[in-house]
């Protein structure tokens, strides 16, 4: 997108702001931050949940706004956006004397372990008290820590899951299967096809096997697909990310498995049909957010070849040790 286009979406949200329309404004943010346009991006949705909020403690000004205790409030966007944005946390810390984040109970282990300078609680539970007391957003901590692709790229800090099993990392880590009826996605036999030629171990990352069709794929593919963990994603996030943590690569569609890769600086690649998807670039193959994560568009090609292409991309994919957060060798 051109940037008069986006200077015009900044326009955009700034009249939708002073007119209390929160949908547009979300429409704005949204597109300004698929095409790169960050710090206006940051700018609208903090401004949208100023408006949506009705707490009592005072707006935080920003780094120098030395206050005693900082509170981020839960995240008001999806899952995804909280771990492309949560390693932020780790640079706020440093300015404020202490950084409480209110966050979903399923994510607080795994976040805890990942950040331990930061004091993680379940948003059911109430505050502490605390004196002296600012909050803020996601989206506020990006607009001062990360406002351009520099900034997000050098800033990146991976989770760190539960300590590794005895099995060395290995092998394909899959995950096909959406509920999100709106999603255009590769077939069971498009998928059974590329994993029949697949060598070594793959591992199946999908939540509700049965109903995505694991033993379908199994018996299509004529080849086995390692189950799942009993790990709920849905209640036990910290399992999930050892899980995705005991591969070498992962081969995903758009979806939780690769937010979760991603953030924990495994070698992945998200397939993406055509049509835009709010968390990704609008261009491009790469997320700033994910420096060991590509994505591989459909365009004009059928999901078989899109695939192919998905899977050699991922062999070409080599992840410095120090970003991956196990540690182990590739």
């Amino acid at each position: 997108m051109r940037y008069a286009n986006l200077s015009w979406q900044a326009e955009k949200a700034r009249l939708a702001c002073a007119a209390g329309d929160l949908r547009s404004m979300t429409e704005a943010a949204n597109k300004m931050e698929r095409c790169g346009y960050f710090k206006e991006a940051w700018k609208t949705f903090h401004a949208i949940a100023t408006l949506q909020r009705s707490g009592s403690l005072r707006p935080w000004r920003g780094p120098r706004d030395r206050v005693t205790t900082l509170v981020l409030e839960k995240r008001r966007r999806d899952l995804g956006d909280e771990l492309r944005l949560v390693h932020l946390v780790a640079q706020a810390a440093e300015d404020v004397e202490q950084l409480i984040v209110q966050t979903e109970e399923r994510l607080v282990p795994l976040f805890q372990r990942s950040y331990p300078a930061v004091r993680f609680i379940s948003a059911s539970e109430a505050l502490p008290e605390v004196s002296d007391a600012a909050w803020t957003t996601y989206e506020q901590l990006a607009y001062f820590y990360a406002r351009h692709e520099e900034m997000i790229e050098s800033g990146f800090l991976p989770l760190k899951p539960p300590l590794a099993s005895e099995q060395p990392r290995g092998g394909l880590g899959i995950s096909w299967y959406s509920k999100a009826m709106y999603k255009c996605l590769p077939s069971l036999e498009d998928w059974a096809r590329l994993l029949s030629d697949v060598k070594g171990r793959v591992q199946s990352l999908q939540y509700q096997e049965g109903r995505a069709g694991l033993a379908e794929l199994v018996r299509q593919s004529g080849r086995p697909v390692k189950a799942a963990r009993q790990v709920d994603q849905f209640t036990d996030l910290d399992g999930y990310a050892g899980q995705v943590s005991s591969v070498r690569r992962v081969l995903t569609i758009s979806n939780t498995t690769a937010h979760m890769a991603g953030a924990l600086g495994i070698p992945c690649v998200v397939v993406l049909d055509r049509e835009s998807v709010t968390t990704w670039p609008e261009h491009g193959n790469r997320s700033p957010f994910y420096p060991n994560t590509r994505l591989i568009r459909r365009c004009s090609d059928d999901w078989g070849p899109t695939l192919q292409k998905g899977l050699e991309l991922l062999m070409q994919i080599r992840a410095p040790r120090a970003s991956v957060a196990t540690g182990a060798a590739d």
